[in-house]
């Protein structure tokens, strides 16, 4: 399938991102370069751009400068192929010096609080995670004893609380800092009230429910620097990732929760429905499709889609329009094809079979030899347990039908006639004597089928219980459905 999103996503980050208009004066020394190039790179998300350029001169000073055009957020600083160190932007002059040997270790600070408070906790930490980094270190060795490792797991816990604890001070000592405002992004909800519950199993939902509840109240969504950190981005990626639950109306559910959420800045808003239409629109797990129409049709609209043109919003809006009828759960709509003898319409809806499996294949494609004489093969265990395939060729010629002799497809083999195609009057002439209709004589639109081949699995009233499936993933969802778990022999 064409993936229009991740090209869409990156066009359009040009729209905006230019919008907080404020001069600065970044001055950068670095002893251990001189005449060269520095560059300024800042996130976007989970991405980098670069920013700005600055020549380092013979006594190692880069200095980056702007009339406008700074967006407040962490930059990294960049040098021959791999970032130096980063800074936190939020003031418009910031000076800093440091080296090449140790760029952390060895910084000072000039000018910008925020950098000196910044420097202050990745030094406090840095010195705190020596120690953890040993502790794993031996953690993993063979020589460590059951008793010993538990004693480091202990000794790791609270390493890590004290980390946190650090960090909670910075955010009660100043709350106005961005600094404070990072931190408080990279807080988890705390459930160790609920230890006293005995249940296990009713222990670790209850965690699981709270912490998915209360995942997203330490996020400012007003607060549009956090975009511009990887924060915001980890943090909506391990919501929808880790813990939705992988069904779409629970998931549509939780994405108008965090749209609604995201509304407090028109650019937090623009990159979660960025990040969530590009997340679903590539999704490989079944039904997902269903979470990218709604969003799509919801979300990507005139009135709320500020950063993308009619055209694009109208082509966004047809392709999740296209998807709503064939939606797992929907009534697949009916098709009405002639058979390789060009004597019967065959009409999927009267087909009475518990299951029928819905085929849209090309006897030119490459991956459809591979995957029809597959589910052929399959096909002769499980015919005789109310199953139907109907399968759909792009053509209808005397390669079809050789290749359906040869695979020995016992299927319902269907085509559009290949006068339809020569002659237009024909599709008019079949549709007037009710052979068939616009929808199945145009069933590449009507089931959106832009590759080939694509599998639907329709139970007996021709709902669609699952969708694009290859031959292995048929054989184990209709395994599951027909009750099959011994080893099938061909039906004779």
């Amino acid at each position: 399938m064409k993936k229009l999103f991740p090209i869409l996503f990156l066009l359009s980050l040009s729209v905006s991102i230019f919008a907080q208009n404020n001069k600065y004066s970044i001055k950068l020394k670095v002893e251990g370069l001189k005449n060269t190039d520095l560059f300024l790179i800042n996130y976007y998300g989970n991405q980098r751009y670069y920013k700005d350029t600055a020549k380092v001169n013979d006594k190692g000073i880069a200095h980056f400068t702007g009339v406008n055009n700074i967006e407040y957020g962490i930059y990294g600083v960049f040098h021959n192929g791999r970032i130096l160190f980063e800074i936190l932007v939020n003031e418009p002059i910031i000076e800093i010096e440091t080296d090449t040997l140790n760029p952390v270790k060895n910084m000072v600070v000039k000018k910008s609080e925020e950098n000196k408070l910044f420097l202050e906790h990745l030094l406090h930490v840095g010195k705190i995670q020596e120690n953890a980094t040993k502790l794993r270190e031996k953690h993993k060795q063979e020589t460590t004893s059951t008793e010993e490792k538990k004693e480091i797991e202990k000794q790791l816990a609270d390493i890590e609380k004290e980390v946190q604890d650090y960090r909670l001070s910075i955010i009660k000592k100043h709350p106005a800092t961005f600094v404070a405002a990072l931190f408080k992004a990279m807080k988890e909800p705390e459930t160790t009230e609920f230890d006293t519950i005995q249940n296990d199993s009713i222990l670790q939902y209850t965690r699981y429910q709270y912490y998915k509840k209360h995942f997203f109240d330490d996020i400012d969504f007003s607060d549009e620097r956090l975009i511009r950190s990887p924060l915001y981005h980890n943090k909506i990626e391990k919501y929808f990732t880790k813990l939705a639950y992988p069904n779409p109306d629970s998931i549509n559910a939780d994405i108008d929760w965090v749209v609604e959420k995201a509304r407090a800045n028109k650019e937090i808003f623009k990159y979660t429905i960025h990040y969530l239409i590009n997340h679903y629109e590539k999704s490989k797990i079944m039904g997902m499709d269903a979470v990218f129409a709604h969003i799509a049709l919801n979300y990507y609209t005139k009135e709320q889609a500020f950063w993308a043109d009619e055209k694009l919003i109208e082509k966004v809006q047809d392709k999740a329009r296209k998807l709503v009828p064939v939606l797992i759960g929907k009534t697949a709509i009916n098709l009405m094809l002639l058979d390789t003898a060009k004597q019967n319409w065959v009409n999927m809806h009267k087909i009475d079979k518990d299951y029928t499996i819905l085929i849209f294949w090309d006897p030119e494609c490459g991956h459809c030899k591979k995957e029809l004489p597959k589910i052929a093969e399959y096909y002769q265990y499980i015919k005789d347990k109310s199953v139907a395939v109907y399968a759909v060729s792009s053509d209808h010629n005397e390669a079809w039908k050789k290749f359906i002799r040869e695979n020995n497809m016992d299927f319902y083999n269907v085509a559009v006639p290949k006068d339809v195609y020569e002659d237009k009057q024909k599709a008019t002439e079949y549709v007037a004597k009710g052979y068939t209709d616009l929808k199945s004589l145009n069933y590449s639109t009507t089931y959106d089928v832009f590759t080939t081949p694509q599998i639907y699995l329709l139970n007996k009233d021709k709902i669609i219980i699952a969708k694009k499936l290859d031959s292995e993933l048929l054989k184990q969802v209709l395994n599951k459905e027909l009750g099959i778990t011994e080893e099938l022999k061909p039906t004779e």
